[in-house]
């Protein structure tokens, strides 16, 4: 839970990630790489979310858990992947936070797997393909810009991706 003061930081933050967007609308080139940080500031949160939900209730709850949260404030989530989709400088910096996603989602798969070498690659496979179904349902979301919304989205890219997880599943009995 947010303290008032956490809880006014975000939403400075928010409102100064408005006003990047703003300027990057208006064609400031100059905008993206000062306003990098700003389309991020919230990463952590989500991913130790994203961490926290695996951990409690597995692999398609929390992804549905983290598409319900932008779908929650869908505007604001189309507006700024959208943005991001657009330019190169912060398709190249989400690139490389998503190495923080892929580790979570390995992380996962790691507990669950076997020990061993073999294991590791396959815990790291399993982890880059629940990244992708997650990012592929996002930039679907987007261009369809908002529909269909984004929870039925990942559902369907997990449907694709859960034969590739079906020994996974089959081992722990999901």
């Amino acid at each position: 839970m947010y303290s008032t003061r956490q809880e006014r930081q975000q939403q400075k933050r928010r409102e100064d990630l408005e006003r990047a967007m703003g300027r990057l609308e208006a064609g400031d080139p100059e905008a993206a790489m000062a306003s990098a940080d700003l389309f991020f500031h919230d990463h952590a949160d989500l991913v130790r979310g994203l961490a926290e939900a695996l951990a409690g209730a597995g692999l398609a709850e929390a992804c549905q858990a983290l598409a319900r949260h932008l779908e929650e404030d869908r505007e604001h989530w189309l507006r700024r992947l959208e943005r991001v989709e657009a330019d190169p400088a912060l398709r190249a910096r989400r690139c490389a936070l998503d190495q923080d996603y892929l580790e979570v989602f390995a992380d996962h798969f790691r507990r669950w797997g076997a020990a061993g070498v073999q294991a590791e690659r396959l815990a790291e496979i399993e982890g880059g393909l629940a990244l992708a179904a997650l990012r592929g349902a996002q930039r679907l979301w987007v261009r369809g810009q908002g529909r269909p919304v984004l929870p039925v989205l990942v559902q369907e890219a997990l449907a694709l991706l859960w034969p590739a997880l079906y020994a996974h599943a089959r081992r722990h009995g999901l």
